[in-house]
């Protein structure tokens, strides 16, 4: 205990004011706070993890609820079919079946899309026409060919690119249109 005074009166013998060194020298060695200060202290330096958990948890709280009151806003508004509509169709009387196009019908068909979206540039319009026959001509032998070998695992996959290319020759069909009709080049 000696050691601690002897220490501390080294400390204020730096000082040349007689009355400041007594002021220093009366000052308690130890301060306990008045409160304490730990909770301020951790919240200060708590990982920033911890503070993002709980904001994501209530974002995510916040979307479930925006979300299930879209869903629930767009299910009211829904329209609905009258019940007299189907009240006045009689019984007895068969719905009427959509039936597919036949091949040919469904050929002139596009071919009219074609014709009709590239009607100001013929010589596209002669190409994608080119196009389409040799596509429609490749499908009618795929479809004769699964006839013949319907177990044939090479010739749906031909046959489904076929159906693509050919959607692909309406789509050129219509970007040139487009084109045509407001000069942006579309992609």
């Amino acid at each position: 205990m000696t050691d601690e005074i002897r220490a501390d009166k080294t400390r204020t013998d730096g000082i040349p004011d007689e009355t400041l060194r007594k002021a220093v020298e009366s000052l308690p060695r130890e301060l306990a706070p008045q409160r304490d200060l730990w909770p301020g202290i951790a919240a200060r330096i708590a990982p920033p993890r911890q503070r993002f958990q709980t904001w994501s948890v209530a974002a995510g709280v916040t979307c479930v609820i925006a979300v299930g009151a879209i869903a629930i806003a767009l299910s009211a508004h829904r329209p609905q079919a009258p019940a007299t509509l189907a009240s006045k169709q009689p019984v007895t009387q068969p719905r009427p079946v959509a039936t597919a196009p036949s091949p040919d019908e469904r050929t002139r068909m596009i071919a009219a899309t074609i014709t009709r979206s590239t009607h100001q540039d013929p010589r596209t319009q002669a190409v994608l026409l080119k196009n389409l026959d040799i596509v429609e001509t490749s499908i009618t032998n795929i479809q004769h060919a699964l006839n013949e070998d319907p177990g044939n695992s090479g010739l749906q996959p031909l046959l489904y690119q076929q159906y693509r290319n050919e959607a692909t020759l309406v789509a050129a069909a219509q970007r040139v249109q487009l084109q045509t009709a407001t000069g942006v080049i579309a992609p």
